[in-house]
């Protein structure tokens, strides 16, 4: 009874929709026949053909060629289709108006007439396809109870992963394999993930949730078919999921656990539209553990390549790489230096994986240094003849021998390393004969993983590296020279030597005696006094006391003087300099001024043993006074200058312990290491010399005596002060 119920309401509603289709159909079709009536009558004004009448009787005659002696007969423009050769008629037609003949033959055999001014095309009518309706589908999502309701039936895998994710948040993940795929599932208010475990059942797939909230569905294998690859299915990845975050960049998030590196190769590569072309199974790569957020394919693919390098493979590389960055110099030496470990190569949108060995995975690359130069350079030094008081003297401030020349530079043996035995190991000899030429190149600060595996080329006139190698390696060198790449900073130093020498001295007294001879009188009253009184002139002067009563001094002796001084002298001399002086951060910079005397050396040999002969060879050797300065910075990351100062002035007194003996030399040194930020001044020196001296000789008694013993006294003060002063200024420039 139920199943007959069921079956006359499934007729009803079937005869229900045709009649409604039916009637809809059939009222669309009217109004198109209306329309063409409607325009036929307007022509008929215009074209007198259409009101004329029609008396024929045609049997077996296509409507082709009846409409083309209508139109000829009745002079009207009509533009026929050739289909219309394909209907035949049989009909008669006496007194009828061309215009209801036309309208006729348009009911009757379902034609079209289109007008353009005065012509009329006819046609074969032609029912307009109606753009099926999409199903909607029927998916709803509670967000309060997180529960799932689905209708579905035959609906597509993708629209219906796309709606569920829409109305949930929740993401849905499928193989390509399940594009095709069509779902059927009628739920009401089930737990999501219930919902979408009996989703994957119903529709035998193969459902999965990841750790970070994923659900992932794949299609079962197909019997027979398991690790074939015939069918081009692959299995099913073990704790692989991933999300393509752009497909333009190439950016994708991942959660490997122990994944086979072929099927991540292999999938993304599908996903994201790579070409790759592989030189060695990637099969043998093994397998990999990997969990990133938002990576590139690139950096994806070398995390992947270098977690998989054995530590022995390693160890094999960096003692192939220790001595020298010639890659076949490395195989000849070692020979299992050679690494199998695989990588890939990027070229244009192709990627290349196979092992390190391979050509096809060898890249060659031509790397500039765009900032600083690969040569390192040694420190600038002195080519004049002095100069040379940094290396006559080795002495110490904190620790360290301070030598001039840049080859001679150093630690102290204390201290451990020498700078300078290092520096001329390595030096390389370009024929130069000056110091400062080049010691090495900037490639043994390399650590050896950085090289490990390259073959490394220097092109000085370039300034570039020529690289050959594995492609990963080779794009990491290159990201190692871009991070050292930096600008050398420069240091101008700016010096201020200031020396100031302030002296008084105050003469006075009167001195007499006899001596060898008669002294003529001679000396000078302005601006000081210092006079000489013969013997002549003084028995002048007490010849004018004659003449006073009974006063009478008498004469001195010919032989007598009279020596009259009284100055005062007053200095103030002060010397400036301010030299400018500019090197690299960690190279010093020299100044050096000064004057070069000479003194005698005397060499005499003797020659034969009876009557020996004497041969007397004079050399003249020379000697040094300078003021010389030596500076070398340090520039640390937060801008702030660490300088060794030197500072050496020394000048000739004078004097001579000996007549060809060499001149006596007065000298102030110091040194110092000191930190200050860039444009602060500092003050260094202030070495000061101070010198009081009050001497004086008289008589006896007389001499204490005041006035008188401006008569019987010689006094002589001296006051003098020297002080030098050293100012620097550092400035940094990159």
């Amino acid at each position: 009874m139920i199943k007959k119920i069921l079956l006359i309401a499934t007729l009803t509603i079937g005869i229900h929709v045709w009649s409604q289709e039916h009637f809809q159909n059939q009222s669309q079709d009217n109004t198109r026949i209306a329309t063409i009536e409607n325009k036929l009558a307007l022509r008929s004004v215009e074209i007198p053909g259409l009101a004329e009448k029609v008396n024929v009787n045609i049997s077996n005659t296509s409507l082709l060629n009846f409409l083309r002696a209508v139109s000829q007969v009745h002079k009207i423009n009509i533009n026929l289709s050739n289909d219309l050769n394909n209907i035949t008629i049989v009909n008669g037609f006496n007194d009828v108006s061309v215009q209801d003949l036309l309208m006729f033959l348009v009911k009757e055999y379902q034609l079209d007439i289109a007008f353009t001014g005065n012509i009329l095309s006819i046609k074969q009518y032609v029912q307009p396809v109606v753009a099926p309706v999409e199903k909607e589908i029927l998916v709803d999502y509670d967000v309060l109870s997180a529960t799932l309701s689905t209708d579905l039936s035959n609906d597509p895998l993708p629209k219906v992963f796309r709606k569920i994710t829409e109305v949930s948040g929740k993401n849905l993940l499928f193989t390509p394999q399940l594009n095709t795929k069509n779902l059927n599932l009628f739920i009401s208010s089930v737990p999501f993930d219930i919902a979408m475990k009996k989703l994957a059942e119903a529709n035998n797939l193969d459902f999965n949730k990841t750790r970070d909230g994923f659900y992932e569905f794949d299609a079962f294998p197909q019997q027979g078919n398991e690790g074939n690859g015939a069918s081009g299915y692959r299995p099913r990845r073990a704790n692989f999921s991933y999300t393509v975050v752009d497909t333009l960049t190439k950016v994708v998030s991942v959660d490997l656990r122990d994944t086979p590196v072929a099927n991540v190769i292999y999938t993304l590569a599908e996903d994201l539209h790579l070409d790759i072309f592989t030189a060695s199974p990637l099969e043998k790569a093994g397998k990999v553990t990997v969990k990133a957020e938002s990576i590139s394919f690139d950096e994806l693919l070398v995390k992947i390549f270098e977690s998989n390098i054995t530590s022995t493979q390693q160890i094999q590389s960096n003692q192939g790489n220790s001595n020298s960055f010639n890659a076949q110099q490395n195989q000849q030496n070692n020979p299992q230096s050679s690494s199998g470990a695989f990588t890939f190569k990027r070229e244009g949108n192709v990627y290349y994986f196979g092992t390190e060995d391979q050509l096809a995975l060898k890249k060659i690359e031509l790397v500039q240094m765009m900032h600083r130069s690969i040569a390192m350079l040694g420190d600038a030094s002195s080519s004049t003849s002095y100069g040379n008081s940094f290396n006559n003297n080795n002495f110490r401030t904190g620790g360290v021998n301070y030598i001039s020349g840049a080859s001679n530079s150093g630690f102290n043996q204390n201290g451990g390393i020498n700078a300078g035995a290092a520096r001329r190991s390595s030096f390389r000899n370009t024929g130069s004969s000056s110091e400062s030429t080049s010691v090495g190149d900037i490639s043994e600060v390399f650590p050896s993983t950085v090289t490990e595996g390259l073959d490394i080329r220097i092109d000085t006139e370039l300034n570039s590296f020529v690289i050959s190698g594995p492609g990963t390696r080779v794009e990491k060198f290159k990201d190692f020279i871009k991070y050292i790449d930096k600008p050398v900073p420069l240091i101008l130093i700016e010096v201020m030597i200031l020396e100031v020498s302030r002296s008084a001295t105050v003469e006075t007294g009167v001195e007499f005696g006899i001596g060898k001879e008669p002294v003529t009188t001679e000396g000078r009253a302005f601006p000081d006094a210092s006079i000489t009184l013969g013997a002549k002139t003084i028995n002048r002067v007490i010849g004018g006391f004659d003449g006073f009563g009974s006063l009478n001094l008498g004469n001195v002796v010919p032989n007598f003087y009279m020596d009259i001084k009284a100055m005062e002298t007053n200095g103030n001399v002060k010397i400036l300099s301010t030299p400018k002086l500019s090197t690299l951060n960690g190279h010093k910079a020299y100044l050096s001024s000064g004057q070069t005397t000479y003194y005698a050396v005397t060499n005499q040999n003797f020659f034969g043993s009876q009557i020996p002969q004497t041969s007397e060879v004079v050399n003249y050797l020379p000697i040094d006074a300078e003021l010389a300065l030596e500076f070398k910075p340090f520039v640390s990351g937060d801008g702030q200058i660490t300088l060794d100062i030197q500072v050496i002035q020394s000048n000739f007194s004078g004097e001579r312990i000996a007549e060809n003996a060499p001149p006596d030399i007065n000298s102030r040194r110091f040194s110092s290491i000191m930190r200050m930020k860039a444009n602060d001044v500092a003050i260094l020196g202030g070495i000061e010399q101070k010198v009081k001296n009050d001497s004086g000789t008289g008589v006896p008694l007389l001499s204490r005596i005041p006035v008188l013993k401006w008569l019987f006294s010689k006094r002589t003060r001296e006051d003098s002060k020297k002080r030098l002063n050293v100012i620097i200024k550092p400035t940094v420039f990159y």
